[in-house]
C-alpha cells in the first residue's frame, strides 16, 4: 500500500485510452512493448548482477569462461545452471509465499540445443549461454530445467513493514542477498548504480523475516539516511531527512527539462505515478517530453496534444507540463518547454516514420517550436569527444546546435544530461566565446517506464537538474521560461553553486575592469570549485568558497564550475555543476574570439560533408537536391555569423 501520494488526475479520455493501449502492448510483447527492436544492451541492462560477466565476455569473447570466472563462488542474485551438471546449491535470493521474486537465470548448455525451462523451449545460441529473467513465487521455489528440479529461491516468513517520511521520498529496501522489495502499485526501479528504489511518503510492503537495509533519500538537497532493520522487531520505520542546503530560500527552484513518461521498456507509467516521483525528488518543475524512439510511434503524444499549454498539476510549489522532444539522429535532439500548440513535426530522419528524410533542417523545427512560445534547448549535446562529434554516422549529438545557436533559434544547452557532462562544457565554452549567450540547463533524459538501465536511463527524474532564479516569482512554467531567457540558471547533478561577479549573478552583464568574484558550492559532494572564463580555469580550490578579484580588459565571461567523482547515481560519471556565466562587456562590445569562430566554421564544413555522406534524402534527384539545398542555405547563414567574428 502507498498512502496519500498517488492522487487520481483528471486525464482526458484520449490519454486514458493511450495508457490502456500501452498496457495491452506490455502484456502482449513484454519489456520492449513499443516494438522498437531495441538493441541487446537495452535488454542486458536489466541483468545488473551480470555486469562483470558481460565485461569479461566482451574482453575475451568466451561467455562460458567469463561465467565461470566471475560466478565461480556463486551469487545469490544469479541462478547459474549448467545443463547436465550438478544442481546449484549455493546461496539463493530470498522470497515469501504469494510474492514473486526476480531472479537472473544464466544457463549454460550445448550451442544449438533446445532446453525446456519451466515448460518453455529455449533455443541456445552459439555462445552456449542463455540470459533470462525469472519471476519466482515463494509458493513454488523451484524451476524445472531440462527435467531437473532446481531450487531458485529461499523462502522466509512474510512480515509487514511500514515506511514513513516527513515528505515524499525515494526509498530502497534490500535484503542480505541483494534482493529488492517494493510496495504494491509502485513502478519498481533501479538506478545507474544498480540500487533499487521507489517513491512514497508512506508505504506498507510485504518483506521477508530477515534483516533489511533501508535507505531514504530525497533529491540532492537532503542527506540520505540508511539503517539496518529486523522487521520482526521494528515493523515501522519513520524518517525526517535533514537538509544540507536550501536554494529555494533564495528564490532558486529546480527543474528537469527532459523526462520521458512512457518510452517502451518494462513498465507503463501513469502521470499520477510520475507526480509521486517528482515530489519524492523535491523537484519543482518536470517537463514530460513526447517523442519517438526509433520509429513512427510518438510516445505520450496524446498527453501532449490534449493538455498542451496547460499544467498537468500545480501544487505545493511544484508543476509539470507535457512538452516535446524533437528528434533527428544525424543533427541532434531538441526539447521544448511550454509550447502552446503541438509541433508541426516530432521527428525527421527515422526510417518508417512520418518524415523519414533528414529534412527540413533542425532550424525549421526550432523556429516552429519558438513560434509556439516554447523555450528551446539542445539535449545531450556531446557523447564523448567534442573534437570528434562525427565519429559515429547517426548519433543524436547536437551537431546542428552550432548552426541554430548562430541563427538565434536556441535558448539553452543541456550541460547536464545522460552522458558525461565535461565534453559538453567544452562545446558550451566555444559558443560563449563566439558571443552566443545560451543558458546552462539540464535534462536527465530518464525513461520512467524503464525499470533497469541502460545506464542512467532508469535513474529518478531530477537526478540531473537545472536551478533557475525565478526573480521572486512563484513557481510556474512562465517563470522558468523567463529565467532561461535571462540566463539565471545553473546545471548540476548534485551540488548547488552560487556565483557573484561584481554584485551580479548568472546571466547578468557587467562592465570590464577589476571584478570582485565570490563563488560557493553547497552540498555534500567533495571536489574542486573553479572559476572559468574564455581561456579556461582562472582559479580553483577544494574549499567550499572561492574569493578573488579578476582584471578583465577585454570582452569575456566568468562562470562557476564544480567537479567531483564518482556520482552516486552514475558511478561512471563525475559529480558536476556549471552556471550560466556573467557576461563581461568592454565599451559595449561582447566577446568575439576569432579562434573559436574558426573552429565553428570548420565544424560547419564537417557537418556539410557529413550530410552529403550520411544524410537520408528523397529518392527523386530533384527533390533530394532541393532538400540538400535547404541545409546549405541554413549552413551559409550560420557561416556568415562566424565569419563576421574572424
Amino acid at each position: 500500500m502507498c498512502c496519500q501520494d498517488d492522487e487520481a488526475l483528471d486525464l482526458p479520455p484520449a490519454v486514458i485510452e493511450a495508457l490502456a493501449h500501452y498496457r495491452s502492448l506490455l502484456a502482449e510483447r513484454g519489456w520492449d512493448w513499443g516494438g522498437e527492436d531495441l538493441p541487446d544492451f537495452f535488454r542486458c541492462a536489466r541483468f545488473s548482477r551480470l555486469g562483470d560477466v558481460m565485461t569479461a565476455a566482451a574482453e575475451t569473447g568466451d561467455w562460458a569462461a567469463a561465467v565461470r570466472s566471475v560466478l565461480g563462488d556463486g551469487d545469490a542474485g544469479v541462478l547459474h545452471v549448467v545443463v547436465g551438471g550438478p544442481v546449484p546449491d549455493g546461496a539463493r535470493r530470498l522470497a515469501v509465499r504469494g510474492r514473486t521474486t526476480p531472479v537472473d537465470l544464466l544457463l549454460e548448455a550445448p550451442p544449438g540445443s533446445v532446453v525446456a525451462v519451466d515448460g518453455d523451449d529455449v533455443a541456445v545460441p552459439p555462445s552456449g549461454i542463455v540470459l533470462d529473467g525469472l519471476e519466482v513465487d515463494g509458493a513454488h521455489p523451484t524451476i524445472r530445467v531440462d527435467g531437473v528440479e532446481v531450487p531458485a529461491v529461499e523462502v522466509r516468513e512474510a512480515v509487514e513493514l511500514t515506511l514513513r517520511a516527513d515528505d515524499g521520498s525515494r526509498w530502497s529496501v534490500v535484503d542480505g542477498t541483494g534482493g529488492a522489495w517494493f510496495p504494491d502499485g509502485v513502478p519498481p526501479k533501479w538506478d545507474g548504480g544498480h540500487r533499487p528504489f521507489f517513491h512514497a511518503r508512506e508505504a506498507t510492503l510485504t518483506v521477508p523475516a530477515a534483516p533489511l537495509t533501508i535507505t531514504c533519500a530525497r533529491g540532492p538537497e537532503f542527506a540520505p539516511e540508511t539503517t539496518v532493520v529486523d522487521p520482526c522487531e521494528r515493523p515501522v520505520v519513520e524518517t525526517a531527512l535533514a537538509r544540507t542546503h536550501d536554494p529555494a530560500a533564495d528564490g532558486w527552484r529546480s527543474a528537469d527539462l527532459h523526462v520521458h513518461l512512457n518510452y517502451s521498456g518494462d513498465l507503463v507509467v501513469a502521470p499520477g505515478q510520475a507526480r509521486v516521483m517528482q515530489r519524492g525528488e523535491d523537484l519543482a518543475l518536470m517537463n514530460l517530453t513526447a517523442g519517438n524512439l526509433s520509429g513512427a510511434r510518438v510516445y505520450d503524444r496524446e498527453l501532449l496534444e490534449h493538455t498542451v499549454g496547460e499544467d498537468l498539476w500545480h501544487d505545493d510549489g511544484s508543476v509539470a507540463r507535457a512538452g516535446v522532444e524533437f528528434r533527428n539522429d544525424l543533427l541532434g535532439h531538441v526539447h521544448a518547454l511550454g509550447p502552446t500548440s503541438p509541433p508541426r513535426r516530432y521527428q525527421t530522419g527515422h526510417e518508417g516514420a512520418e518524415h523519414p528524410h533528414d529534412w527540413p533542417p533542425n532550424a525549421v523545427a526550432c523556429a516552429d517550436l519558438r513560434a509556439r512560445d516554447a523555450t528551446v534547448g539542445y539535449a545531450h549535446p556531446v557523447f564523448a569527444d567534442v573534437e570528434d562529434m562525427f565519429a559515429i554516422a547517426r548519433m543524436p549529438e547536437a551537431r546542428a546546435l552550432v548552426v541554430d545557436a548562430a541563427l538565434g533559434l536556441v535558448d539553452a544547452i543541456d550541460l547536464v544530461h545522460c552522458w558525461d557532462p565535461r565534453p559538453t562544457a567544452l562545446l558550451y565554452r566555444r559558443l560563449l566565446n563566439c558571443g552566443l549567450r545560451l543558458a546552462a540547463t539540464a535534462g536527465s533524459d530518464v525513461f520512467l517506464s524503464f525499470a533497469h538501465g541502460p545506464g542512467v536511463a532508469s535513474n529518478p527524474p531530477g537526478w540531473g537538474r537545472m536551478y533557475a532564479d525565478l526573480a521572486g516569482a512563484p513557481v510556474s512554467v512562465d517563470a522558468f521560461q523567463g529565467a532561461v531567457a535571462a540566463g539565471r540558471t545553473l546545471a548540476t547533478n548534485g551540488p548547488f553553486l552560487t556565483a557573484d561577479v561584481a554584485g551580479c549573478g548568472p546571466g547578468a552583464v557587467v562592465v570590464g575592469g577589476d571584478l570582485p568574484v565570490r563563488l560557493r558550492v553547497h552540498g555534500r559532494y567533495p571536489g574542486v570549485l573553479r572559476l572559468v572564463g574564455p581561456d579556461g580555469v582562472i582559479a580553483e580550490t577544494e574549499e567550499p568558497e572561492l574569493v578573488t578579484t579578476v582584471r578583465v580588459d577585454e570582452p569575456g565571461w566568468l562562470a562557476a564550475a564544480f567537479e567531483g567523482s564518482p556520482h552516486p547515481l552514475a558511478p561512471e560519471m563525475p559529480v558536476f555543476a556549471h552556471t550560466t556565466p556573467v557576461h563581461v562587456e568592454v565599451d559595449g562590445a561582447r566577446i568575439a574570439r576569432a579562434a573559436d569562430a574558426a573552429w565553428c566554421l570548420e565544424f560547419l564544413d564537417r557537418l556539410g560533408r557529413h550530410l552529403d555522406e550520411h544524410g537520408r534524402f528523397a529518392d527523386e534527384p530533384e527533390e533530394a537536391a532541393r532538400q540538400r539545398a535547404d541545409h546549405t542555405e541554413v549552413l551559409d547563414r550560420a557561416r556568415a555569423y562566424y565569419v563576421a567574428l574572424t
